[in-house]
């Protein structure tokens, strides 16, 4: 009797990896977005979409939608929140822009792709969180000021003469240090 019994035992062993690997294929389309942890208000951070599917699945034209919102909703519309991206899939699955969000805290990059006319959903991510700080932005802010200022100051440099180009130059070695400061403290704040 317990010949019969172990067979059935061994039986149901070798069955149950098999039923659980033939279960496991996978979405058949999926959207992934890729940016920084942590970012600052009101200042661009590079945002990357990539849309992957089966061969031959996604035929015609797709948007990608992404919002900043605390919680993502069944649909771009209805989701609350800032607009990080919106524009139209591109042949090679991939979409980049520069986002962009104004209130501080911690959010989800809700992410759609739908098809163009009818607004059909064909695959959405709320896996990527990210949190806008007051460190990263007051940094960010640091190294965007000093940017600009240093790239005017090279600008009068290559007009300048005499004793004025000694004080552009003067006053470029100094925005440069500044620079150099901001970038740090953005880099330690953002942790990028």
């Amino acid at each position: 009797m317990r010949r019969p019994l172990l067979g059935l035992l061994a039986a149901a062993l070798v069955l149950v990896p098999v039923a659980g690997a033939s279960a496991d294929y996978g979405e058949p389309v999926s959207i992934s977005v890729d940016m920084p942890a942590v970012v600052a208000s009101n200042v661009g951070f590079p945002l990357h979409v990539t849309v992957t599917s089966d061969p031959g699945l996604l035929t015609g034209s797709y948007r990608v939608r992404v919002r900043a919102a605390r919680e993502c909703g069944g649909s771009f519309d209805t989701t609350p929140g800032a607009v990080l991206l919106d524009k139209q899939l591109g042949p090679n699955g991939e979409v980049a822009a520069s986002g962009r969000t104004h209130t501080f805290g911690t959010f989800t990059a809700c992410a759609f792709l739908e098809q163009v006319g009818d607004n059909r959903l064909f695959a959405f991510d709320d896996s990527t969180t990210f949190a806008v700080t007051h460190p990263c932005t007051t940094y960010s802010r640091r190294v965007v000021a000093a940017t600009r200022s240093l790239k005017k100051v090279r600008k009068a440099l290559r007009h300048a003469h005499g004793a004025h180009r000694q004080a552009l130059s003067r006053r470029a070695s100094h925005l440069e240090k500044k620079l150099r400061k901001a970038k740090t403290g953005r880099k330690r704040a953002c942790k990028q």
